[in-house]
């Protein structure tokens, strides 16, 4: 009977989301029209498909940072932790010269398999990072995130020369350091097609594949009760434990799937570039994502989405275009043709920010849970000023 109702089930469910299903097809031909438009103008246009998958990349990594900072509340300023950490061990699981000389043996330098490995290996460091903050809450849990996010990258660049006294083991090199490693792996269907960095659409769809998944696991989690344990630590810790709630696993549990997250996100982004190095991984990554998440809307994963496209993109084509238009206008206006966007890409994210919160605090596409959170908190701290105000107001009376 279920298997005579899914088809029947699926159709309603496209009759009543049909506009956004024509939106999810029309992004999906959108390599299609990238190749058509280069050609028509003979390659004077388009050529956005391969850095749309940077931008699906960094929509990954919000998508994972919205389930601890989104849901349960966690301030993490050193989310490219995982991300390296995820990329490093797709590199060294799959890569055939690892800086060890000798390559992990087949079936685990399998980009599928060592794709999960390295999100099962994030995982691991997320409770790792987890488990010395679990006392900690505000901005010493910032403060201490931050910390092991700038760690990770100089283990990754130093982890040159490792001594193994119990193994005779005398100077191993494990990362190569600054050299960073190359030749990972690449996806693709078995005996049917490999992946390459010529034809980039394949590249695109499998960042769609992996942010259909992530928004289909943040959906489930906002709805489980994990989920909803996450969202009570947010609103108040305290309260949230005297219910009964396990703090310590439940922001154990919030880190391991952040992590996760961006574990896969890193594994994506080593075999698309087929290089790691320690330099792509700053603290600069951490905050990117942080904003897109505060302005897509935290608590919510298409917020998070939204807010992930729109800095990446704007990074990555749109500064362009700005610096582009630019410079054609300086033709008639002289001092712009001097201006390049790049240049002031941190001013801008800045100022960005900035509007937002005076404008809408609670982001583009928040979650109607966080916007109620913001806007309640919002009207105590107006009744509190006028009660503040009256009791001022008594005093002076009595005392005049």
């Amino acid at each position: 009977m279920t298997a005579q109702l899914s088809p029947n089930r699926i159709g309603l469910w496209l009759r009543e989301h049909w506009k956004l299903t024509i939106f999810v097809i029309l992004i999906a031909l959108f390599p299609f029209f990238d190749t058509f438009l280069q050609e028509s103008s003979d390659y004077v246009l388009g050529g956005y498909t391969g850095t749309l998958v940077t931008v699906l990349m960094y929509a990954m990594l919000a998508l994972g940072l919205n389930i601890v900072v989104g849901y349960a509340g966690l301030l993490d300023l050193g989310y490219a932790a995982f991300f390296a950490i995820g990329a490093y061990a797709m590199t060294l699981i799959s890569t055939p010269h690892p800086p060890w000389g000798i390559p992990v043996p087949f079936p685990f330098n399998y980009f599928w398999i060592a794709l999960f490995l390295s999100a099962l290996i994030a995982m691991v460091s997320g409770v790792i990072l987890g488990a010395p903050t679990i006392p900690l809450r505000g901005d010493y849990l910032a403060i201490v995130t931050l910390g092991f996010g700038e760690i990770v990258p100089v283990l990754f660049r130093n982890l040159t020369c490792v001594t193994i006294p119990f193994l005779n083991i005398e100077c191993l090199d494990l990362t190569a350091g600054e050299r960073g490693v190359s030749l990972v792996a690449l996806p693709g269907i078995p005996g049917l097609y490999t992946f390459n960095k010529i034809d980039l659409a394949p590249w695109y769809w499998l960042g769609l594949l992996i942010i259909a998944a992530a928004i289909f696991m943040n959906r489930r989690l906002e709805d489980s009760r994990l989920g909803r344990a996450w969202m009570a630590m947010r609103e108040d810790e305290e309260a949230a434990a005297s219910m009964g709630i396990d703090i310590v696993r439940t922001k154990l549990l919030a880190f391991a799937m952040g992590a996760t997250f961006s574990g896969f996100a890193g594994a994506y982004f080593a075999s698309y570039i087929q290089a790691v190095f320690p330099s792509s991984f700053d603290f600069t990554v951490s905050v990117t994502v942080l904003c897109a998440v505060v302005l897509g809307g935290s608590g919510n994963p298409y917020g998070a989405l939204l807010g992930g496209i729109l800095v990446a993109g704007i990074d990555r084509i749109g500064l362009n275009l700005m610096t582009t238009g630019a410079h054609k206008l300086g033709e008639i206006i002289p001092f712009l043709s001097g201006i390049d966007f790049q240049l002031w890409r941190y001013g801008l994210y800045g100022l960005a920010l900035v509007i937002v919160m005076l404008v809408r605090p609670q982001g583009l596409l928040p979650s109607k849970t966080r916007a109620r959170e913001l806007l309640e908190g919002a009207e105590l701290d107006i009744e509190s000023g006028m009660e503040a105000a009256e009791q001022e107001v008594g005093r002076e009376s009595k005392a005049g």
